[in-house]
Order: C-alpha cells, then sequence, then structure tokens
C-alpha cells in the first residue's frame, strides 16, 4: 500500500515538519536529522548490488531514479506530486513532535524502513525502493527553498529538473527590467515580511 507523505518548510522555525496518514501528529526535521536522512537514503540508493551492471552506482542511481520519477508501477495510477501553501500557525505546526534521532533499514534490497524517533515515540514508514525514490524527491523539492547550504550538496540524480528544456528556460531567465519585480521580491500580494 503506498504511504501518503505530506512535507512543509517552516522559515519560522527553520524547520521541516511531515506528516503521514498513519501517524497521528506531525513531526518536525532539523536541519540535521533531515541531513541525516538525505544522506542515508542516497548511501542506500547508491551502493545497490550492481547486478551485472557495468555502470557506476551514481550512474545506476540516477537511472533508477528516473525509472522511478517517470515509470508508473504495474496497477498503479498515476498520481503526480501536488505542492501547496499552509498556514505558518495551522495547529497541526503547534502539535508537532520533535524528531530527535533518525535511522533506516534496509532489508536486502527492495525494502526499506525509516524510522523516526520522538519523544511520543517512533514514527515508521516502509518503502520500495521506488517508494524511496519518490520520497526523497519530494524531500528534496522542500529542503531546496531552505537554503541549507553548511552541507555537502544532494547527488545531481536527486535534484535535476524534469521540466521540458522550454519550460525550464522560462524559469531560469532574469525577470525582464519593466516587471516590477526584483529578484528576491515576493509575487504581487503576497504577505509583507
Amino acid at each position: 500500500m503506498p504511504v501518503s507523505t505530506t512535507f512543509g518548510y517552516s522559515a519560522t522555525e527553520d524547520r521541516i515538519w511531515m506528516s503521514c496518514a498513519a501517524w497521528p501528529q506531525r513531526i518536525w526535521l532539523t536541519r540535521r536529522v533531515a541531513r541525516a536522512v538525505l544522506q542515508a537514503a542516497v548511501h542506500v540508493i547508491e551502493t545497490a548490488p550492481p547486478a551485472g551492471d557495468a555502470r557506476t552506482p551514481t550512474e545506476r542511481a540516477a537511472a533508477e531514479h528516473d525509472a522511478s520519477l517517470n515509470r508508473p508501477q504495474p496497477g498503479e495510477h498515476g498520481q503526480a506530486l501536488r505542492m501547496g501553501r499552509e498556514a505558518t500557525d495551522a495547529r497541526e505546526l503547534s502539535e508537532a513532535t520533535l524528531c530527535t534521532q533518525f535511522s533506516l533499514i534496509s532489508t536486502g534490497g527492495t525494502q526499506i524502513d525509516l524510522v523516526f524517533r520522538t519523544a511520543a515515540g517512533e514514527r515508521r514508514m516502509h518503502l520500495s525502493r521506488t517508494g524511496l525514490h519518490r520520497w526523497l524527491r519530494a524531500l528534496h523539492l522542500v529542503m531546496a527553498p531552505a537554503h541549507w547550504h553548511d552541507w555537502t550538496a544532494p547527488p545531481e540524480w536527486l535534484t535535476r529538473s524534469y521540466l521540458p528544456p522550454a519550460l525550464q528556460s522560462l524559469l531560469d531567465a532574469p525577470l525582464p527590467p519593466d516587471s516590477g519585480l526584483d529578484e528576491d521580491d515576493a509575487p504581487p500580494g503576497a504577505p509583507a515580511g
């Protein structure tokens, strides 16, 4: 059964919150824990057995990541990652519990358990390798705006854009001088900080 997970970044807390449909409350991931999660997941993905594959571990991980994101699994109905916003004072955030320790348990290749320890108890997710790739991609998309540059950057296969080149070039282009916005300005109608 697929795991439904939701992430968000709180600039006020400088933390990522995470919820899972099977958990009673959200958890907070600090910069340190988020780094441990990302590094452990990348390590498991890149150290998969080669199975007669002559490619480097990074090339194998990139190919597996692309396939996980772009090819539906047997019997799976397509569902894209959904992005949204939530009020910074949401009740669920005030009730979230801090994750103080993380571990990743690989059961020999196809199944991975992510274990988050909190004062309110252990929170566990059981993922397939494909699920781990998708989950890790979503986590990366939430971590990117945090600008946590004080640690090793994630691998290129995790950070690459999957937009068609024409759309990516629109996002990469500088704003026109007459747009009325500076590069760092909030969009019109956004609350003032």
